[in-house]
């Protein structure tokens, strides 16, 4: 199964040459030809990705399972949407799903107040990770009930006060328990949260 959130060998940045500064109302990066998408709420300025029509899309590309696509991952976990399937992730009263693991950089308070970029699951495919992932030994499988919106991560381009370029949307994962993976079961959807918007951390 090809996570949602993959990116693919034919999907590639967009050129630099893209990129300049706008002085208006201060300097911060942008694109010489803005669209309505390319900043989220918070201002913060995306990444382009340029990918094939569909049409035109071989279905040989191949997926870099060591990288996201800044679309689709900002997508899912703005919305808390499955990183595989991109359907709703489960959700119970203890929280989100999340499969995460403890880095160097994690806090002593781990996995509470940590940091992440994976977009929660669903139970199924959550499933399909830990049998396929070849990291799936590390994961810990948490309900998350407050993953609180953080900022982001991207390239900083000096000496830009507002220079970043997005490519991942971060969660900070409160209120967390950990917890056995639940054993699959017919899908319910709760509603999503109704936050909007990217809050950006220099």
């Amino acid at each position: 199964m090809r996570p949602f959130v993959v990116a693919y060998d034919d999907e590639l940045p967009a050129p630099l040459s893209d990129l300049t500064v706008d002085f208006a109302p201060w300097p911060r990066l942008a694109y010489k030809v803005m669209q309505a998408d390319d900043r989220d709420r918070g201002g913060v300025l995306w990444a382009r990705t340029d990918r094939p029509p569909l049409k035109d899309r071989s279905p040989q590309a191949n997926p870099i399972y060591s990288s996201m696509d800044p679309e689709r991952q900002r997508e899912a976990m703005f919305d808390l949407l499955c990183q595989v399937c991109s359907m709703p992730a489960s959700r119970t009263e203890e929280g989100w799903l999340f499969l995460d693991w403890r880095t160097s950089q994690d806090p002593p308070s781990w996995p509470e107040g940590s940091l992440t970029n994976m977009p929660p699951l669903c139970v199924q495919c959550a499933h399909v990770a830990v049998e396929q992932c070849p990291f799936a030994r590390k994961f810990v499988p948490l309900r998350v009930g407050q993953p609180r919106l953080w900022g982001v991560s991207g390239v900083q381009y000096r000496p830009i006060a507002t220079g970043v370029l997005a490519s991942q949307l971060i969660r900070e994962l409160c209120k967390v328990t950990v917890v056995e993976l639940p054993e699959p079961s017919p899908r319910q959807y709760p509603p999503a949260p109704t936050e909007r918007g990217a809050v950006s951390h220099a």
